[in-house]
């Protein structure tokens, strides 16, 4: 279920920064911000795609990963659920970094034009934003793929209902989590949009910090040293051993990556998938 969900949400991300790309020419997020007044809908699957990658209700990934979770914790395994419930708070972090930069912010002057990403771009975007909301509230129908793997080979089978699981030692109801969630962004609208006080729409431009009139050569979204407060506090932590083991793990992976990609430049690459089928047919026989 975990690599189902994976899959539709990085193929949605992946399109709305094609996307993204195609209409700025870079893809050099220190170049980029303010986008989400000229491309609102490219937004929104960014936005619908790094939730479920974050893991958070009400989008597929959550699903997934509160199983991950609650198998670890039923399964005795602790430790392991303290390293995927961080591996977790790195990947808000990252996928924040990610709509921040883009999409939120200051919009450039030289990006004033931009215009919203084309129909043959979005329609497959919007489709599987609509395939990650979907899944993540009635994740019933993802299951019951899974839960014929499972019998077909001979693995307990998971209880799944339509919104979720049925279990003693913790179930899961998306519908009913999705529903008291909207219920609470519908109050909150109302109170915000109903009582709240009468408000003025003005330009981005037109505004001022600290005392200072902001005009279009003040940058006040900031996309370098992103982490800075976050660095600033682990920083104690984060030298001498672990600065040597990060630039050996990157050299490491820089000296594979070379070599693989030396290989799959001189060879050739119908002789190498040729070679991998063969040796996974010859596995299966």
């Amino acid at each position: 279920l975990h690599c189902f969900n994976y899959a539709i949400t990085q193929a949605a991300l992946l399109m709305a920064v094609f996307a993204v790309v195609h209409r700025t020419g870079t893809a050099d997020l220190n170049q980029l911000g303010g986008l989400v007044t000229r491309m609102p809908l490219t937004f929104l699957v960014l936005l619908f795609g790094i939730i479920s990658l974050a893991g958070l209700p009400p989008m597929a990934g959550f699903v997934s990963k509160w199983m991950v979770y609650r198998s670890l914790i039923t399964e005795g395994m602790p430790l392991l659920f303290v390293a995927a419930v961080v591996g977790t708070l790195g990947t808000i972090l990252s996928v924040y970094k990610l709509i921040h930069n883009i999409f939120l912010g200051q919009l450039r002057v030289e990006h004033q034009g931009v215009a919203e990403a084309p129909l043959s771009m979005l329609i497959p975007m919007l489709g599987l934003s609509a395939l990650i909301f979907l899944a993540g509230f009635i994740p019933g129908p993802a299951l019951s793929w899974v839960a014929q793997v499972q019998g077909q080979l001979g693995l307990p089978v998971v209880p799944w209902v339509l919104g979720g699981i049925v279990d003693p030692r913790g179930g899961l109801d998306m519908i009913w989590l999705v529903g008291i969630l909207m219920a609470g962004f519908g109050v909150g609208a109302l109170v915000f949009y109903g009582f709240g006080g009468r408000s003025r729409r003005v330009h981005q431009l037109d505004n001022y910090a600290g005392g200072h009139f902001l005009t279009a050569d003040v940058h006040y979204q900031y996309s370098d040293n992103f982490y800075a407060g976050l660095m600033h506090l682990i920083g104690p932590w984060y030298r001498g051993a672990f600065r040597w083991l990060e630039r050996s793990l990157a050299a490491t992976l820089d000296l594979v990556s070379f070599g693989a990609e030396g290989l799959y430049r001189v060879a050739q690459p119908t002789l190498l998938m040729l070679a991998a089928a063969v040796a996974m047919l010859a596995w299966v026989f």
